[in-house]
């Protein structure tokens, strides 16, 4: 039965990677890349998205959050 329900969580993540990709690509999430990586970081931290999928949208590795002291 858990690996039925991690296989249901791991589908649900792909197509969530897909629309959030799209979405990215249509620049729904900022005007810029950077406003859009910002926005999908803030995703990662909630945890609507893994860091593997952040790489998947961006092309780039999840580094957490960029914000300074």
């Amino acid at each position: 039965m858990f690996d039925e329900i991690f296989a249901n969580l791991q589908e649900i993540q792909n197509e969530m990677v897909k629309m959030y990709k799209m979405q990215y690509e249509w620049g729904w999430f900022g005007k810029t890349k950077e406003e859009s990586n910002l926005v999908l970081r803030g995703y990662v931290s909630t945890n609507s998205l893994t860091p593997e999928g952040y790489k998947k949208i961006t092309g780039e590795d999840y580094e957490g959050s960029t914000s300074q002291s």
